[in-house]
Parts: structure tokens; C-alpha cells; sequence
């Protein structure tokens, strides 16, 4: 089972509609995105989707706050490519499709990271001299994991065993029975921290760091005295080149640290109950890796996670087009993110399929000026930049390429079209009305009192320009 397109109308980063096409094969999807730009809003989609089967979180939080309107998350899924396609909506009135076996088994398997849960290995016991990961793999990453002893998951075991009542100090018969439910817990736990710490090694050293883990568990026990479960500890050490590092979370550099972590989150992955539908999203997890340390984590993917579709975002343009260059289209979509923002809302540019001006045509439609402006302008960008680069045109120097403008790839045309003459007067004039008054990121604050007439024959002049194909290549 494969999630083959996500809609999304209104949640959170995103301000109207917007469809992302998987493809009937349901591909992986690699994601560039400015900061602000809605990737960790996608991201969160689909994790806040999956976690709805299981949560009661009303999708109301997380609708966008410039528009009012009713928004949902809609995930389209395929048993394969032949098969038809099911939809199942997640949204404030339609909330029951959630509950459908497959999404509750896809919850209990999913894989969701980012940078800030990673730091949860190390970054939070920057006070104390020894790293504590009870809580965090009883009640997270191992919590739907079943305890092979009982054939119950550890975290419900866990939820039980501390809301039991306590017996008094005299209740023999009541005590033996509560240590023989600890007894059994201590040790499904334990033969799940073994398979953990194999498994976990075994990824890290993919990294190729000499570096060994040990994650110790003596087991919870029962005071009398005090009638609380005592040695909540599941302590991580570390050995760096066959030498035990004490307090290794202060000693080791932030990319060993990232690979641990990683390698953690990795292995307890991968040992969730298992599920049709098997997602993996990684947003922006790489952040403490240098690109020699993150190109193992392809590999990994390559080698671990074969059967889950993986949703990767990065807000690294370098780190993005190299994973492009060694991973193929077959398997993978690639997006880009950008942000934009009128005086009123910020939105974001989801660029896939180049289709900018029917996503303004949409918002002129629903008489949003402001965002069809921001597409519009962002169609005409796309446009006079294909033509600098296909007809080869050279566009001024700037120290900095990142600070060149649309004025900057429209004057070198209008300098090369007076020695070729690819585009008609008439267009460079509606252009130049255009661009003052429509085109201009300037222009939004007034755009709303622009008739509606010149925002269409805007529409009609750019679509003119990106319809130059014999000019554009």
C-alpha cells in the first residue's frame, strides 16, 4: 500500500489548496523548502494525520489562520498501480475514515523524525552526567512494540502497570502478583532493548565511526515502602575507539552525536508491528551532519527501509540536489518549496509540475487577488529565467546570485530581443504595464484594487510568454 497523492486545503503553512501528485506507483518525495516555506507543515500532515486514528486532536488547532474557511488533509492510497484508489480524509467535520484498520496499523509502524525529536537522546540530559532513555522508549519509540512474554504492547503494559493500585505492605498474595507483572514486563522490555542495541549498532556503523552502544536495563522493582516503581532507568554509554566515554553526550561532536541518535530512531522503527502502509518522513534530520556523514543515510534508507515510502525534507539546496543525483525518478518525486507573502497572509510557492498559472487562475477564481498575484509573478519569474537559459542570454553580474531579480533576466532580454526580435512589441509593453502594477512584489498591498479585467489580460500576457517555445527551448 502506497499514499499515491496528499491534498491539503488550509492546514497550517498552507492557504488554499494544494494537491501533490505521488503517482500511481506511490513514489518517495524529496522536498527543498525555504524556512517558512510549508515543508514541516507537510511533514507534520502526515503525521498528525496518522496520529488522528489514535489521538483525539481536533484538526480545528491547525487550520490556517488567514483563512477562514474549512480546510482537511486527504491522503489518496493504492494497493499498487492497477488497483483503484482509495481516499481517506482527515478534517473537522470527517474525522471516522481515520479509524480504518489500515490507518490505525499505519500509526503503530510509522517512522516520523525531526531534528528537534532526535535531540531527545542526548540534548536533554545536557545537565546530567548519564543519558536516561526509559521514559523515552517506553512511552515513544517502543510503546506499540510487543512484549514477546505477554503478546501485549510494552507501552500499554507500562500505562497499566502504573496506574495498578498499590498493595498495602501486609497483601502478600496482592505484592507476589504485582511483582510477577513487573517480572514479565521487565523482561519483555529487556529482550526488546537487546534487539534494539543490535540492531542499532549495526546502523551506526554504516556511518563508519568507531563507536559501540550498550543500552543497559536492570529492571523496574516494586517498593513497599514507598509503594512506587522504582529504577525507571535505561541507561545509553558509549565507547569511542574500544575506550568507555563517560558522559559521552558532553564529550562527542554534534555528528556522532546526530549518528547515534539516528541509529536509535532507525532500529526502534524498525521494530513496530507491522503494517500495509509503511511511512517513513524525515524532516530536516540531518541538520547535525556534514555531507560526508549524510550520505550514508542513503544507503541506510536504501538497505533498511526498502518497503516504506519516505517523505524527506531539507531546507539544504545542496544536500537536495545531491540526493536527486543519486536517487532516480522511478522512485522519486522531487519538490521545491518557496515563501511568499502578501500584506495580509504569507503562503506558500509549491513548485512540481510548473503549473503556476493555473494555480492563479484558481485563486482569481475565488477572487483572492492577493495570492494570484504571488503565483502570477512567480509564472513570469519561471518564465524570463527559462528564456535567459535556454537562448543563453547573458543577465548582469552580482557578487551575490542569490540577490538578482526579475528586473535583472527581463532587461537582458528586452537588450537581446533588439538583436532578434523573439518577442512582439505589443507583449513587452503589456509586460512593462504588468510589472508595475501586478507583477511587482510591491504591489500587494494595493492589488485588491486592481480591476479584476487587468488581472486576467495579466494572466493571458504571461501565459503568451511561457507559450514561446520555438524562443524558450
Amino acid at each position: 500500500m502506497r499514499i499515491t497523492g496528499i491534498e491539503l486545503k488550509n492546514f497550517r503553512a498552507f492557504y488554499g489548496t494544494y494537491q501533490i501528485d505521488l503517482h500511481k506507483a506511490g513514489k518517495n518525495l524529496l522536498v527543498y523548502g525555504e524556512n517558512g516555506s510549508g515543508k514541516s507543515s507537510l511533514y507534520l500532515a502526515l503525521k498528525l494525520f496518522l496520529e488522528s486514528s489514535e489521538e483525539r486532536s481536533p484538526f480545528e488547532r491547525h487550520r490556517n489562520i488567514f483563512n477562514a474557511d474549512d480546510g482537511y488533509i486527504k491522503l489518496h492510497l493504492r494497493e499498487d498501480p492497477k488497483a483503484n484508489e482509495a481516499i481517506y480524509e482527515w478534517s473537522q467535520t470527517v474525522r471516522n475514515e481515520t479509524d480504518n484498520p489500515l490507518i490505525l496499523a499505519a500509526s503503530k509502524s510509522k517512522g516520523c523524525l525531526d531534528y528537534k525529536v532526535l535531540l531527545e537522546t542526548h540534548f536533554l540530559h545536557s545537565k546530567s552526567d548519564n543519558v536516561n532513555l526509559f521514559k523515552l522508549l517506553v512511552e515513544s519509540l517502543l510503546a506499540n512494540t510487543i512484549n514477546q512474554v505477554t503478546a501485549q504492547a510494552l507501552g500499554g503494559e507500562w500505562m497499566a502497570l502504573q496506574s495498578a493500585p498499590r498493595p498495602r505492605r501486609n497483601a502478600a498474595a496482592r505484592i507476589a502478583e504485582l511483582d510477577e507483572q513487573i517480572e514479565r514486563f521487565n523482561r519483555g522490555l529487556t529482550n526488546k532493548v537487546e534487539e534494539l542495541q543490535t540492531l542499532a549498532s549495526e546502523i551506526l556503523r554504516k556511518f563508519g565511526y568507531d563507536v559501540t552502544l550498550n543500552l543497559t536495563f536492570e529492571g523496574i522493582t516494586y517498593n513497599r515502602e514507598a509503594k512506587t516503581l522504582d529504577n525507571q532507568q535505561l541507561l545509553l554509554t558509549v565507547e569511542f575507539l574500544d575506550r568507555e566515554i563517560p558522559a559521552h553526550h558532553l564529550f562527542l561532536n554534534e555528528a556522532k552525536l546526530s549518528a547515534i541518535s539516528l541509529a536509535i530512531y532507525f532500529a526502534a522503527i524498525l521494530l513496530q508491528p507491522e503494517s500495509d502502509l509503511k511511512v517513513l518522513a524525515l524532516d530536516d534530520v540531518l541538520i547535525g551532519l556534514d555531507m560526508s556523514n549524510r550520505l550514508p543515510v542513503l544507503d541506510i534508507l536504501a538497505a533498511y527501509f526498502p518497503n516504506h515510502q519516505i517523505f524527506l525534507t531539507t531546507y539544504d539546496k545542496v544536500w537536495y540536489e545531491v540526493v536527486k543525483q543519486r536517487t532516480s525518478e522511478k522512485d522519486w518525486k522531487y519538490a521545491e518549496f518557496y515563501f511568499s507573502k502578501t500584506d495580509e497572509y504569507e503562503i506558500p510557492i509549491y513548485v512540481a509540475d510548473k503549473a503556476y498559472l493555473d494555480k492563479a487562475r484558481e485563486f482569481l477564481t475565488l477572487n483572492d487577488y492577493k495570492a494570484c498575484a504571488i503565483y502570477l509573478r512567480t509564472a513570469f519569474e519561471e518564465a524570463i529565467k527559462r528564456c535567459c537559459d535556454k537562448k543563453r542570454i547573458p543577465v548582469r553580474y552580482r557578487s551575490e546570485p542569490n540577490k538578482l531579480d526579475s528586473q535583472d533576466f527581463w532587461d537582458a532580454i528586452k537588450v537581446e530581443n533588439q538583436k532578434s526580435a523573439f518577442l512582439t512589441q505589443s507583449l513587452i509593453s503589456e509586460i512593462e504595464l504588468y510589472r508595475s502594477r501586478i507583477l511587482n512584489p510591491l504591489s500587494h498591498a494595493t492589488i485588491a484594487n486592481v480591476p479584476r479585467k487587468e488581472i486576467e489580460d495579466a494572466i493571458e500576457a504571461v501565459g503568451q510568454l511561457g507559450q514561446l517555445k520555438t524562443a524558450f527551448g
